[in-house]
């Protein structure tokens, strides 16, 4: 396979997963910034959305090449599949959202211990859980569209959602 297929090829792969993820924290970081202009508090959705989308898009690919990311889907219900996947992918994402809290944190106080505390019993917690259960909805909603497009065989259910009857 050649450079330019090679490139064409991770482009749409990975394009189509980023603007799923784009659309969706799209929504949701609108959500947030119409809240918060109540609050007169300025909040830049657009970029946040974009840069979360990318990483995101491209982690759900490659760990969607492994066996963590396969490992339920010949044995297991869609339902099933597509749950198992979104724990495993919105824990991490705690975890990520967490470690990040404890960096600031641990900055400010220099103590590490101090700094776990601090993020657990503050409010920075529930603010982590808002933002994992957004995303859960997001991961779980993909998960499912993939399943089910995979099962009725690649492109299909696209093809169904967005032309029109023949």
């Amino acid at each position: 396979m050649g450079m330019l297929s090679t490139v064409k090829h991770e482009l749409k792969e990975v394009g189509l997963v980023t603007l799923y993820f784009f659309f969706c924290f799209g929504i949701i970081l609108t959500l947030k910034k119409l809240m918060l202009e109540g609050y007169h508090i300025e909040f830049y959705a657009f970029s946040t959305a974009l840069v979360g989308a990318l990483i995101v898009a491209k982690v759900v690919v490659l760990l969607g090449k492994t066996r963590a990311g396969t490992r339920f889907d010949a044995r297991h219900s869609l339902g099933a599949a597509a749950l198992y996947r979104t724990m495993v992918y919105s824990g991490c994402t705690f975890l990520v959202l967490y470690a990040e809290k404890m960096f600031h944190a641990f900055r400010e106080s220099g103590l590490l211990g101090m700094a776990f505390m601090e993020v657990w019993e503050h409010k920075e917690l529930s603010l982590i859980f808002a933002k994992v259960l957004c995303i859960w909805l997001t991961f779980l909603g993909f998960f499912l569209y993939r399943g089910i497009d995979r099962r009725l065989g690649e492109g299909t259910l696209r093809r169904i959602i967005f032309n029109p009857p023949s």
